[in-house]
Parts: structure tokens; C-alpha cells; sequence
């Protein structure tokens, strides 16, 4: 199946755009090691820039999407090793005005000639890189993309291009994920601790 580029007239397209208000809180799992609101400029993230000329912030709009976007990546797995989850921390931020993201879910995809591989298909990410650059450069100027979690199709999630990066201030941070809450959303998924 060949996941869909950018068509040459994406600029005279009219995306479906997500508006979140100022003032949202947005969920995100991160390395422990690592400032929690980091911009990754590698060209490993689904969509990050495939030239390294910004950075994208993986966020989801509730705690359970950016669980299943962190925790769940191994299809069917269903423990999570103990060195993982020490490595992993969770950090709420919100938004302090409000932003603007391209919507690539529902009828998002067929005004902009996408399909849902571009968000939902695995690797390589040449296509949805493709399309990161090209919505980056639209004419709408939004804060980044609106899509749903692969691994939990439920779930709304966005990446942020680091234009935006001055509209995400931190609010809580937890550095121990072994406590109830956590568990709570690990058991949504039927996933638990490996011994």
C-alpha cells in the first residue's frame, strides 16, 4: 500500500483546522533524563522535519493518548519492563494563548488528498515527514498537526512545531509512574508490570 504525498496543490487547499484555547492542558510521557518540552529535530519522529529544520512536541490531548503512544508501540505487548518505566516520566503542560492545528483525521484527510496511513502506518516516515514539511509551510501558519493516536485510535494527539514552542509553559511534572494513576491507565490497555 503506497501512503499518499503531499499533492502539488496543497497550498491552495482549505485544511479543517483543531483549535485548543488558551489555557488546555496536554498530556506527555517523556525520558526522565530530558527537559519534558523538547522539540525533537531528529529526523526519527513520524512527524518530524526530514531536514532537521524544526523541531516537533509530541503531546496528546488526554493522560491515556499519551500513554498509548509511548507504552504501547510493541503491538500486543502486554508488560511494561521496570528499567522502562524508570527512564519514563509524565509532565501536563498547557497552553498559554491559543493554537491552531492542521486536522489530519476524518474529512481533514480528503481536503488535504491524505489517507489515514499517513498517521497510522509504520515505519519508514518519508510520507508522513513529507507532509509535516509541506502543512508547515501552508498558508494557514498553524501551531502543527492534529491526528489520532495510532495505538489508540480514540485518542487525539498533536505535534507541535517549534514556532509554537513559546505557547507551552510546564504545570505539573511526576518523575514515579509506579503509583495508581499510572496503573489506572496501563489497565485500560490490560498491561502491567513485567516481573
Amino acid at each position: 500500500m503506497t501512503v499518499p504525498l503531499p499533492p502539488h496543490d496543497l497550498d491552495a487547499r482549505d485544511p479543517l483546522l483543531v483549535e485548543i484555547p488558551k489555557g488546555t492542558t496536554l498530556h506527555r510521557f517523556y525520558t526522565a533524563a530530558y527537559d519534558p518540552i523538547f522539540f525533537d529535530k531528529s529526523t526519527l519522529g513520524r512527524f518530524n522535519a526530514p531536514d532537521a529544520s524544526y523541531g516537533v512536541l509530541y503531546v496528546s490531548d488526554r493522560a491515556a493518548g499519551a500513554f498509548a503512544e509511548t507504552f504501547l508501540r510493541a503491538p500486543g505487548r502486554t508488560l511494561i519492563d521496570t528499567a522502562v518505566l524508570s527512564r519514563k516520566a509524565y509532565v501536563q503542560v498547557a497552553t498559554n494563548r491559543s493554537l491552531r492545528f492542521i486536522r489530519m483525521a476524518g474529512p481533514g484527510l480528503a481536503r488535504l488528498g491524505a489517507t489515514a496511513e499517513v498517521t497510522h502506518g509504520g515505519l519508514p516516515y518519508d510520507a508522513p515527514q513529507a507532509w509535516s514539511i509541506a502543512l508547515s509551510k501552508h498558508p494557514v501558519r498553524a501551531d502543527g498537526i492534529g491526528y489520532y493516536s495510532r495505538h489508540d485510535d480514540d485518542e487525539l494527539c498533536f505535534g507541535f512545531f517549534d514556532r509554537a514552542g513559546s505557547a507551552i509553559v510546564e504545570v505539573t511534572r511526576e518523575t514515579d509512574l509506579d503509583k495508581d494513576w499510572f496503573w489506572e491507565l496501563a489497565d485500560r490497555y490490560r498491561v502491567g508490570l513485567a516481573p
